[in-house]
């Protein structure tokens, strides 16, 4: 497609005015292939499955084409509880970041308030139930629906909610929104709609949905794939390089990097949602101390944190006027654009190989230069490489990346870490919990003849996180050659030990005194057989207690769907409509939960000690 033919006028269908308007206003000089290729066909009655290049505009290229389809098919007056289209994708952050460009489109909609267009937003947060978006939608009307699929389909099982009207559907980065963890919700929710519907999938990794595509009902689609280059799946304008780096010297290396490198905004991904807890806390201690030299600015984001903070967080880096810095997960990984994101690390490849181009797409687009920096352990794990090489995605190694400083530093560096550590036992439960969640997370790797536990250098990792002993792991025990050689018995990696377990103090009173009572309660214990099994008790394996953490967290998503189910059911029965009714349901809801609260008092929220790793 040559580049007169990207001209806005010459697009093979005729926009709207104020659509018109709303593109010259925000900047969008020329089309992207994309654009160029999907607009008509999409706005047309054609169902389609677009596989385009990260940061080709394919937002826009579905977003111009609903907001077409509302006004010509005059969606102003729909009945109460209908919608007319609907936008499904697998993070709140990318359905925040939709309603964005929709909100900026829609500003420039100028035919009053007679007719308006409205939008609502979808997620799941603290702020809003779902009944709080019911009775949104009820009184709004908006005609375009937005949100992640847990929380439409909650509302799509409503029975005010109508979706006989809903005429066009999008799923963005469809083949995660088809893939185990959203499948389900997905056919669900596609089954309730209308069946005489526009669909449209949208996705940098298309392929990777396989034949399931053809669960979403579409009807002859049309298939729109721009710029598939046979040499590499990513915009020409984004380099992809790695090094080979050592496990204890990767945050030096980060650190390393921001120092070296000059950038407006920079993603870091880690592993864990606790990881980015734990480096984003030292990291600051680093920035105070002036080891980050660069004036930045750091901001935290993973899964765990509530969907408000989520979204200030994002917010507040992308708004940031200096330079800044997100630690992150992979939560961050699909469809966010953020200007001016020059630089991308990643300290680990992520466990879904797909995701790898997703996270390096966050720089790099619209054409702008970016770069994107991978770590690799030495030895075996720069055969992802090659095995990358395979699906069209080319790493090449840039040697200007490495530091060779930083190797001399290393102790000097791990002195620091392990000083900072040492002031306060609650870091070092963090490092130990951030520790274990990495080598659970190592293990599930898709690439497993690559990322082996066998191969692994537990030690150097260790040190990395800035732990002066092993946690106690089968994982360990199983993989670790010559433990004796690596270690001071008991898992110690330096003699003599630096601290006394049995002093080691809480900086957090009540941490401290709750520690200080399970001491006297086991030196109060005679009884040999019992104090064994409460030694025992206290010191089973990191892997045993983080299964156990994750059997409460299923238990706790059963009675969720517990009370939805109680709701639906009181719902169909015409309760939901009587205030009172409502009242009650909650009521004995509250009882519900306060009668497992008291089975739960004198339980700790700290899981396991660290007397004896």
């Amino acid at each position: 497609m040559g580049r007169s033919s990207l001209e806005w006028d010459t697009l093979e269908y005729e926009l709207q005015p104020w659509v018109r308007s709303a593109i010259e206003t925000l900047g969008f000089d020329k089309m992207t292939p994309v654009q160029a290729s999907t607009i008509p066909l999409f706005a047309g009655n054609k169902d389609v499955v677009v596989d385009a290049e990260t940061g080709s505009g394919k937002t826009v290229a579905f977003v111009v084409p609903i907001l077409e389809k509302i006004v010509q098919e005059q969606a102003f007056r729909l009945k109460r509880g209908h919608f007319h289209s609907l936008i499904l994708t697998p993070t709140r952050e990318l359905a925040k970041q939709i309603e964005t460009v929709v909100q900026s489109f829609l500003v420039h909609y100028t035919e009053g308030t007679q007719q308006p267009i409205g939008c609502q937003l979808l997620v799941g947060t603290n702020e809003h139930s779902i009944r709080d978006d019911v009775n949104a939608l009820c009184e709004n009307r908006p005609q375009l629906l937005i949100g992640t699929p847990g929380r439409v389909l909650d509302l799509l099982q409503s029975p005010k909610v109508k979706t006989q009207s809903c005429s066009l559907v999008v799923l963005d980065e469809a083949d995660r929104l088809l893939d185990a963890s959203f499948v389900g919700d997905i056919e669900k929710i596609l089954k309730v709609l209308p069946k005489q519907r526009r669909t449209g999938l949208f996705s940098a990794t298309i392929s990777a949905a396989g034949d399931t595509i053809f669960k979403t009902g579409l009807r002859n689609p049309v298939k729109i794939k721009v710029n598939g280059r046979a040499i590499s799946a990513a915009p020409e304008s984004l380099s992809i390089n790695y090094c080979t780096v050592k496990p204890q010297l990767k945050l030096q290396l980060l650190i390393s990097l921001i120092n070296r490198f000059k950038f407006k905004k920079c993603i870091v991904y880690f592993p864990t949602c606790i990881s980015v807890t734990f480096f984003y806390s030292f990291m600051n201690h680093l920035l105070s101390r002036g080891d980050i030299t660069q004036d930045v600015k750091l901001f935290s984001l993973h899964g765990k944190l509530q969907t408000s903070s989520r979204i200030k967080t994002l917010d507040a880096f992308a708004s940031h006027l200096g330079s800044a810095v997100l630690l992150t997960t992979d939560v961050a990984a699909r469809g966010i654009d953020i200007p001016d994101v020059e630089l991308v690390v990643q300290l680990d490849p992520p466990t879904d190989t797909d995701l790898f181009l997703h996270r390096c797409g966050r720089t790099g687009r619209a054409n702008r230069i970016g770069k994107a920096v991978t770590f690799l352990n030495e030895g075996r794990e720069e055969d992802f490489v090659g095995f990358m090489a395979v699906k069209n995605v080319v790493i090449e190694e840039d040697v200007s990346l490495q530091d060779p400083e930083i190797e001399g530093q290393a102790q000097q560096f791990y002195n620091t870490f392990l000083q900072w550590i040492l002031e306060d036992r609650d870091r070092f439960d963090y490092a130990v919990k951030s520790y274990v969640a990495f080598i659970r997370y190592y293990s599930k790797h898709a690439a497993h003849s690559i990322f082996r536990l066998q191969n692994f250098d537990f030690v150097g990792l260790a040190k990395m996180y800035g732990l002066f002993r092993l946690p106690r792991m089968p994982e360990i025990t199983k993989n670790l050659a010559n433990k004796e050689e690596v270690t001071f018995g008991d898992g110690w990696l330096m003699d003599p030990p630096p601290v006394d377990m049995d002093t080691f103090a809480y900086r957090d009173a009540k941490l401290e005194q709750k520690r200080l009572e399970e001491l006297k309660n086991l030196a109060k214990i005679n009884d040999k057989k019992k104090l064994k099994f409460e030694l025992k008790k206290k010191n089973v394996a990191w892997s045993n207690k983080t299964d156990t953490k994750e059997t409460k967290q299923e238990r706790r998503e059963k009675m969720s769907r517990k009370r939805k189910a109680i709701e639906e059911e009181l719902a169909r029965q015409g309760s939901t409509s009587d205030k009172d009714d409502d009242d009650e349901i909650d009521k004995d809801w509250k009882e519900t939960i306060l009668k497992r609260k008291k089975g739960d008092q004198g339980k700790s929220n700290v899981q396991g000690s660290f007397d004896d790793l």
